[in-house]
């Protein structure tokens, strides 16, 4: 039974201007009821295909449900684009727009949308969304900065107003998020085998080779046209770790490898002694007291994938969990004793999409450990975000806590279930709330 109610007046702890004041709105949505099984376990909502296959039907027709300036959704060429491409998030419940809202996060949002319709073109043979990751990647290459700037070639993560830049990072661009958008191009291109995919991802990862610090790290936000550093410090660097890797496969001549070991002895020096992981969200300025978990728990994944060329990476990873566990782990909100995650300390806030990344993680515990709560948990955590679908389709960010729509927030989740499902397809229809 799905329970309607009126969240008026809802105090939410993130601000759009930098997620640190209460905001008001009135806003409508639908609760769902937590259903158990006799064990006192969390049941799924719908089965995790279901959640997926309602969820990218409201994204393939979410222009239906927005109510924004249709101006905004054309490009230079007079093309109609989906609001994914220009818009992030929506804070009222029927689609329109809000001051501030007009703003999209391409290199890191639009890179988990590519490998989320990549995903879901295998899993469903749907060719439309194979369509939709081709228009994201084309887009952005068309959109990143001139290759005669210091970083040239590299996706922006900001685009504000349909310009470009701006918002928090202004003139600047992410050094990291060009290397996961890197990393959707060789995915893309491993599929397709269209060569201008690995020709972008190639320009990138050579950048990153130029531009990388004696120390083996990256500038955080950075001039692309000057190389001036904005902010310095990101905890971010697996990312380029992971290109490398793969350019290496691609490109052996170009010894990308001594550059990757580089940047992951950096990391074991810096982020893993002190659990000093900071450094990620374009819509965050510089703040040392902030702690994330984002590259944490990719970069736990690569120790856990990596496992047998080093003993010590099991345990690594499990020390990077246990920092997330102590930090962001919610073991009290109204789908316990499912857990959830929170985003950050500047929005500490329990949410699907980062609640989905860790059961990810959770899921590769098990694969390597063959220890069954580790997957047990995973199991719940999925099960959890299945309750943040509404009628429509649309996954919302949180409950009651953060009762918006951010389409990663959505699509982030359907990429973790697609995952998830691949690892273990006997949940491709566990058992659900009668």
């Amino acid at each position: 039974m799905r329970a309607k109610i009126l969240i008026g007046l809802s105090l939410v702890l993130c601000s759009l201007s930098g997620r640190s004041q209460f905001t008001e709105l009135t806003n409508v949505c639908f609760i769902n009821e937590p259903k158990f099984d006799p064990n006192g376990d969390l049941i799924a909502l719908q089965s995790y295909a279901q959640t997926i296959e309602r969820s990218m039907d409201f994204i393939a027709h979410s222009e239906n449900w927005v109510q924004t300036d249709p101006k905004t959704l054309i490009g230079e060429e007079g093309q109609n684009f989906p609001p994914y491409f220009f818009y992030s998030f929506f804070l009222n419940d029927d689609g329109s727009q809000r001051k501030n809202s007009y703003v999209s996060y391409p290199a890191f949002h639009h890179s988990l949308y590519i490998k989320a319709f990549l995903r879901y073109y295998r899993f469903s043979g749907k060719k439309e969304f194979l369509q939709r990751a081709l228009d994201l990647a084309d887009w952005n290459m068309a959109h990143s900065t001139p290759s005669n700037y210091r970083y040239g070639g590299m996706p922006y993560s900001t685009c504000a107003a349909g310009k470009m830049g701006g918002f928090v990072d202004g003139q600047a661009i992410m050094t990291d998020k060009a290397a996961i958008m890197a990393l959707a191009y060789l995915e893309l291109y491993q599929s397709t085998k269209i060569k201008k995919y690995v020709d972008a991802a190639l320009l990138i990862a050579t950048n990153l080779l130029k531009t990388q610090k004696p120390e083996g790290n990256w500038s955080f936000r950075v001039d692309p046209q000057t190389g001036k550093v904005k902010e310095e410090y990101t905890s971010s660097a697996i990312y380029a770790v992971m290109l490398f890797e793969e350019m290496e496969k691609l490109y052996p001549k170009l010894e990308f490898k001594p550059n990757g070991k580089r940047a992951l002895d950096w990391i074991f020096n810096n982020p893993v002694k002190t659990m000093l992981f900071n450094g990620f969200y374009e819509d965050v300025g510089a703040d040392t007291t902030n702690r994330t978990n984002w590259d944490c728990i990719d970069l736990a994944k690569y120790l856990l994938a990596h496992h047998r060329d080093n003993p010590s990476y099991l345990k690594i990873a499990t020390k990077l969990n246990e920092y997330i566990e102590h930090t962001f782990i919610d073991k009290q909100h109204q789908y316990k004793p499912a857990e959830g995650i929170k985003e950050q300390l500047r929005c500490f806030v329990t949410m699907g999409i980062h609640s989905a990344h860790w059961a990810s993680m959770m899921a590769n515990f098990y694969r390597v450990t063959g220890d069954k709560s580790y997957k047990n948990r995973a199991v719940q955590t999925m099960n959890f975000v299945t309750y943040l679908q509404q009628e429509n389709g649309r996954i919302l960010v949180s409950a009651d806590e953060y009762p918006y729509y951010w389409y990663s927030c959505d699509i982030g989740v359907d990429l973790f279930l697609l995952d998830f499902l691949a690892e273990f397809p006997e949940f491709a229809t566990p058992q659900i709330k009668q």
